[in-house]
């Protein structure tokens, strides 16, 4: 209620702001000069269909302003003062229109328009006064009938490079086709795809400038015959690797001479060290897919480059040829490798306070950081947490320790650059970056009402596609046991209520053996650009099979709810499965459309009855529904709230949709509108109306509007959104639809980074 009253009360002052804001926008020529216009609106038509004015937005020479709201924060403001000089930085001053600049845009829109196939097109400008001192501009492009590829060709003299370029044509896999259109990106991404598979294989000093194209245009019916020529190709031979040499522990900035102390061969690579003999040679080898004898390959460059780079105990790697000729046909590089260490020891801090219900707290945490352990760049990692909490004292203890809430763990991890697993050697190199990561964790929790420990083992791998756009993580084994040594009387109590079972559930012992797996892919890649940008997150996870196979096959005892048990207690068995999509869609650099939209489901069976606290899903919250609170929305229809366990579910489902407003480059507006709920497979006694009904669960999808406030520091982004219930499931009885209801917490702050 509090922060309900809050909002109310800031809304009249951010209504008063807006309503200067509009009227210093409604005069928007306020600073614009006596015998000067407004630029006020740009347009760009076009008869062409598969040309999209947005597209041509960015060869006209003068834009409008992005909107009256920046002119209206300029004007707000001025220098008077330092608040006013920052209002006036956030808006934007007018555009003060340039005759000159028309038909510079004339002649960059019919250029483009050529460069698309359009070789006749016809751009023509109007200049409109629409008011005193504003002016609109308008340029309207007739496009005429483009023209069209009728034969494409390639033909390279060169003996050398002719004779690879039937195979290299089938992976080249062109676009350019019978029919299609004479664009002049498409040529030339075909130029690039041309010139980079040469590079793959041999062609050290081809370049892009050396391919030219051949058109002939003066056909009949818009058509052109394209040739695609090397010229000066007198130089160009295919060249090998003869020596690789790898110098570790170079020093580029001291500017002084490396001069190695020890040097060793392995494999053919020859390793020069200084004193710190900083990296095994086995591990450099690993990490270095150029070999004596190939011919030199730009990708096979890149990747090493990426994989020395990438270890931990790296700070920079650089790779660079000398050209070693040998003979007339055949040419030859030295390769060196400079790798120059990094910072091998860290240690980082961390204080936080916390406010809990009211209850203060203080918490804290120590990490040191070993990224060169074993002289191979692997990563040790210790981590020391602790948390103290004052909470109101208890009836049942005395003393002031008791009353408060204390917590101290330690993590630990190791890391090692490479799969550790047998069978898998160096090939996997040249597909995959990989890494091979150990966990170990110990977590103990001391409250009044009870102390509870948590322990962790986890053996993982990870490895991602050397673009870093298809990303793995196997868990091959991850334990986990929660014990809880003590609970009070009056917590066994209260646990141990007959209306209350998925509470006392979820502070059992419970122990958890799982292997899981978990992917991404995305199309935001390091040399492409793409308007829709999307992201897919999937990912199952299996537990107590095996444990549940070796009691069965061994005719081990259950107890008396038919149950296996370990360490006295039964051990959690299930499956896990979730699959997340989210897509950005860039209109133009300022306005973005963003969709995701998530499924999940967690399923109990053989040992276990209902899945562990911590693997079920929850509604609400800055990254679920936005009108709820987190663990505040669902299961279903439910809403006799007891505690936070009788909000969980087993089924999930997300959808959202965000319409995103840069007006200034560190502020992003945004506008949304979310839906989803959680569900329970079963019919758990302590959640009525949760379970999963395919004929009812339509009606059970919560709805939420609001809008928000994104802050892009570059290094993170912090969000705050105000979220307002639009459908609530709860209500399903009675009116679900909340719009204009006053309903208590029907309007939510989040604050995300």
């Amino acid at each position: 209620m509090k922060q309900k009253k809050k909002i109310h009360k800031a809304l009249p002052v951010l209504l008063c702001v807006m309503l200067c804001v509009m009227q210093f926008a409604c005069n928007t020529t306020k600073h614009v000069p006596d015998g000067s216009f407004l630029l006020n609106d740009v347009r760009i038509t076009t008869d062409a269909k598969n040309v999209k004015p947005v597209v041509l937005e960015g060869y006209v020479k003068q834009k409008a302003n992005n909107s009256k709201f920046h002119i209206g924060l300029y004007n707000l403001g001025d220098t008077t003062n330092r608040f006013k000089r920052f209002i006036r930085k956030m808006g934007e001053a007018p555009v003060i229109y340039n005759p000159k600049t028309v038909p510079q845009s004339v002649n960059e829109l019919r250029t483009e328009m050529e460069n698309k196939g359009y070789l006749h097109a016809e751009v023509s400008s109007l200049v409109d006064t629409v008011a005193p001192k504003k002016v609109n501009v308008s340029y309207n492009i007739t496009s005429g009938e483009p023209y069209k590829i009728r034969n494409y060709t390639v033909d390279f003299l060169d003996k050398y490079i002719s004779s690879k370029l039937k195979k290299m044509q089938i992976r080249l896999r062109s676009k350019i086709k019978e029919g299609t259109m004479f664009d002049a990106s498409l040529l030339e991404e075909e130029r690039q795809n041309m010139n980079q598979l040469f590079r793959n294989t041999g062609y050290y000093s081809l370049a892009t400038d050396n391919m030219h194209y051949l058109a002939d245009t003066a056909l009949r019916s818009n058509q052109v015959d394209l040739i695609l020529t090397l010229q000066d190709t007198t130089d160009f031979r295919p060249y090998s690797i003869r020596k690789i040499s790898v110098y570790s522990g170079y020093d580029p900035i001291s500017g002084r001479r490396f001069i190695p102390v020890d040097s060793t061969i392995y494999n053919d690579l020859h390793v020069f060290y200084d004193a710190s003999h900083f990296i095994r040679p086995n591990v450099l080898y690993d990490n270095t897919l150029i070999r004596p004898g190939q011919l030199y390959s730009e990708q096979l460059a890149e990747e090493t480059y990426n994989l020395t780079s990438s270890l931990s105990a790296v700070g920079k790697a650089s790779i660079e040829y000398k050209e070693v000729v040998t003979d007339d046909t055949l040419k030859a590089l030295d390769c060196y490798i400079y790798l120059t260490p990094g910072n091998i020891h860290g240690i980082q801090m961390g204080l936080d306070g916390t406010n809990n219900a009211g209850d203060l707290g203080l918490a804290g945490n120590i990490s040191y950081t070993h990224n060169n352990i074993f002289n191979g760049s692997e990563m040790l990692n210790i981590k020391l947490k602790g948390a103290y909490e004052f909470i109101a004292g208890t009836s049942e203890e005395e003393n002031l320790l008791a009353h408060n809430y204390y917590e101290a763990g330690i993590e630990t991890s190791l890391t090692f650059p490479k799969i550790i697993f047998p069978l898998i050697g160096h090939k996997i190199k040249k597909l995959f970056r990989a890494n091979t990561r150990f966990e170990l964790s110990l977590d103990m929790q001391s409250r009044p009402e009870y102390t509870r420990n948590f322990f962790n083992a986890a053996w993982k791998y990870k490895w991602e596609s050397l673009r870093g756009r298809l990303q793995h993580n196997l868990s091959v084994l991850d334990v986990n046991f929660v014990a809880m040594p003590y609970k009070s009387q009056t917590f066994n109590e209260y646990i141990n209520a007959e209306n209350n079972y998925l509470t006392k559930v979820s502070y059992d012992n419970v122990f958890t053996a799982s292997i899981g797996y978990n992917g991404l892919y995305t199309n935001l890649g390091k040399y492409r650009y793409f308007s829709r940008l999307y992201t897919l997150r999937y990912g199952v996870e299996l537990s107590g099979n095996l444990l549940s196979g070796l009691y069965h096959l061994g005719h081990a005892n259950v107890n008396e709810n038919g149950q296996y048990e370990l360490l006295g207690n039964p051990f959690a068995q299930y499956v896990k499965a979730d699959l997340d999509y989210s897509q950005a869609y860039r209109l133009n650099e300022k306005n973005t459309i963003a969709l995701h939209g998530g499924l999940g489901i967690v399923y109990p069976y053989g040992n276990s009855t209902i899945p562990p606290f911590e693997k079920r899903y929850y509604g609400g919250g800055p990254n679920n529904v936005r009108g709820w609170n987190t663990r505040q929305l669902g299961p279903g229809a439910y809403s006799d709230i007891r505690d936070f366990s009788s909000q969980t579910g087993d089924l999930k489902l997300l959808l959202n949709v965000e319409y995103r407003y840069k007006f200034v480059p560190m502020l992003e507006f945004a506008g949304f509108l979310d839906a989803g709920n959680i569900w329970t497979i079963r019919n758990y006694p302590n959640q009525p109306g949760g379970q999963f009904q395919w004929h009812s669960f339509y009606r059970e999808i919560a709805m939420a509007t609001g809008i928000g406030l994104r802050v892009d520091l570059s290094f993170l982004i912090v969000r705050i959104d105000v979220g307002k219930k639009l459908y609530d499931p709860e209500l399903k009885a009675s009116n679900p639809w909340v719009i204009g209801k006053k309903i208590d917490g029907n309007t939510v702050v989040h604050f995300a980074i």
